[in-house]
């Protein structure tokens, strides 16, 4: 099956260092991502405007429970997650902050392969859904934090 690739765009009325610091407070995500049942930052470095962490994170859908850990690069108008360590063969995702006329264009990127051909298939199945309900997330929690 391969890769499943995600990209989505969205158009939000924030600045863009608000949503990129929103995206970047991955330990705040517990409390507003969906299927995050744990995430536990594991160590965290400042490089001038770049901050790289890693964490560990545990993921639950009904009886599916999988734990990986990334490496996040906020940077200052982007933010990149990479796999160190878990379920997947690959994972990549990206989130990039554009300044628009209206606030922000936000673009989404993320593309992943489990190791498991059933993890794989059920991701890809419900790739759509999955995706849609992680900007949603993060847009009600961008609207709850800035207005």
């Amino acid at each position: 099956m391969g890769q499943t690739i995600v990209e989505t765009e969205r158009r939000m009325p924030y600045a863009p260092g608000d949503l990129r610091d929103l995206v970047a407070d991955i330990r705040s995500y517990p409390r507003f991502i969906p299927w995050l049942r744990r995430l536990d930052v594991l160590s965290e470095k400042q490089d001038g405007d770049l901050c790289v962490s890693v964490a560990r994170a545990e993921v639950g859908w009904h009886a599916i429970k999988e734990r990986f850990t990334t490496e996040v690069r906020a940077g200052a108008d982007e933010v990149r997650v990479a796999l160190v360590n878990g379920p997947f063969r690959s994972l990549e995702n990206r989130w990039r902050f554009l300044p628009d006329a209206r606030g922000t264009l936000v673009d989404f990127y993320i593309a992943f392969e489990f190791r498991s051909p059933i993890l794989q298939t059920l991701a890809h199945l419900n790739r759509d859904l999955a995706s849609s309900r992680i900007i949603a997330a993060f847009e009600a929690e961008a609207k709850r934090r800035f207005g």
